[in-house]
């Protein structure tokens, strides 16, 4: 609503200056110097309080940490959660938070330090609390009170078919039981089992859970209740530089675009990066546990590390096929445009049946590669810009409705990765 009002009040303002360019230019140039001077601290002082305002706002409305906490160290301390940092968190205070990240007020998201000298990330989920409509089970609602370790077991397995479809899930149900024995005695507690099944409805975290041998994600620093903190990735974005709004709306696309490639290591490094993400793509393909599919592609969900090592830093979006075809083939449609989940997630519709058919339309390869189109040929080595630009092109346009996909696929993605080690080999950090 703030927002709303000042680009309101900023579209008008400047409509009304266009009016009266001309008036306000000669009255400008009669001006004494000691009115353009009390002109120039006038705006200075208002553009300044309108930002601070904006930030103030902002800041009270997406940052709640008094409350983030507050909500975690009551459950605690109650015995209706635990975890390995619910002590650091509520009791010991070594978790101090020095900056917000977040983007929605139900998703709480923290920078901060562990026994002050680990940076990590907090994540803390007040979704129930806000009823933004998320399909998603109260937090610590099950286990009831009563269960046995044979109904836990028997939770978890339905669990991981229904999200993961039919097969053999033993191995990642021993990961999740051994993540929640907090005290590694063989046991898992009330408060154990209600805090890892409540971390469990967290896509993101699930996806950790699963992918936690990559390379490419960051990693799992621990959890209290359904509140997880995860290893800080030292460059949260591929590309580009946050600028304030208030300077930001006034910059031309083209303008930010070019300055967004300013802000980029040199080519060999990421072409590095690209290697690493190409990589994720190829495990979340086909892995032991199925295909993912990323359903929000773009710049500001890949980081690096300081030595130009990939890291995903936000797995919301990361969703397993067997739910996706599910989510899908529920939808009742009459066009192709009744069958889309996100601009990065879509299917088909079959008119006849008047449903979506639950085959997602572009593979992942297809949505990254179109992430790495301008990063990578912008000064990309003479020798290998025309061969690049056609693997670049046509991975772009792979779908899932073309015979062979999977062999397109897997040539495009060898050839890619093929043609980028080959000019990163001698790079001292690679």
């Amino acid at each position: 609503m703030c927002l709303d009002l000042l680009v309101g009040c900023t579209t008008r303002m400047l409509r009304w200056l266009r009016q009266r360019k001309l008036v306000l230019s000669i009255h400008w140039a009669r001006m004494p110097m000691k009115i353009k001077t009390l002109v120039v601290i006038w705006l200075v002082i208002f553009i300044g309080s309108w930002a601070v305002y904006f930030k103030y706002s902002s800041y009270t409305e997406l940052c709640r940490e008094d409350a983030c906490r507050a909500i975690i160290c009551d459950r605690y301390h109650k015995g209706i959660i635990t975890g390995p940092l619910c002590p650091a968190l509520c009791d010991d205070h070594t978790i101090t938070l020095n900056q917000c990240l977040s983007s929605h007020p139900a998703n709480q998201v923290y920078q901060g330090w562990l026994h002050g000298s680990k940076q990590i990330i907090m994540k803390c989920n007040l979704a129930p609390i806000f009823h933004d409509g998320l399909d998603r089970e109260m937090p610590y609602e099950r286990p009831e009170k009563g269960s046995s370790m044979d109904d836990f077991r028997e939770m978890l397995q339905d669990f991981l078919e229904r999200n993961l479809g039919k097969g053999e899930h033993n191995a990642l149900q021993t990961r999740i039981l051994n993540a929640a024995d907090i005290n590694n005695d063989g046991k898992v507690t009330l408060a154990e089992a209600k805090s890892i099944w409540a971390l469990l409805q967290v896509n993101e975290f699930f996806m950790m859970m699963i992918l936690q041998d990559s390379e490419h994600t960051p990693k799992l620093e621990g959890f209290c209740g359904d509140t997880y903190f995860v290893q800080r990735v030292d460059t949260n974005r591929l590309y580009g530089v946050h600028i304030p709004w208030m300077f930001e709306i006034f910059l031309p696309t083209s303008y930010r675009q070019a300055m967004d490639q300013w802000f980029t290591p040199s080519w060999p490094k990421k072409a590095k990066i690209a290697v690493g993400l190409l990589e994720f793509v190829e495990e979340i393909f086909d892995s032991s546990h199925g295909t993912f599919h990323m359903c929000k592609t773009s710049h500001t969900n890949i980081g690096y590390t300081i030595k130009h090592d990939l890291k995903m830093i936000d797995l919301r979006n990361l969703y397993p096929a067997e739910v996706l075809k599910e989510t899908l083939t529920e939808k009742t449609c009459s066009k192709n445009a009744d069958c889309e989940l996100t601009e990065d997630c879509s299917s088909m519709c079959d008119e006849t049946a008047s449903r979506c058919t639950g085959e997602l339309v572009r593979p992942n390869l297809s949505k990254i590669c179109v992430v790495l189109h301008d990063y990578l040929l912008k000064e990309v080595p003479a020798g290998i810009k025309d061969e690049l630009t056609s693997l670049l092109d046509k991975c772009s346009r792979l779908t899932t409705n073309t015979e062979d996909m999977q062999i397109h696929h897997s040539l495009i993605l060898n050839n890619l990765k093929s043609l980028l080690w080959k000019q990163i080999s001698d790079v001292q950090d690679s």
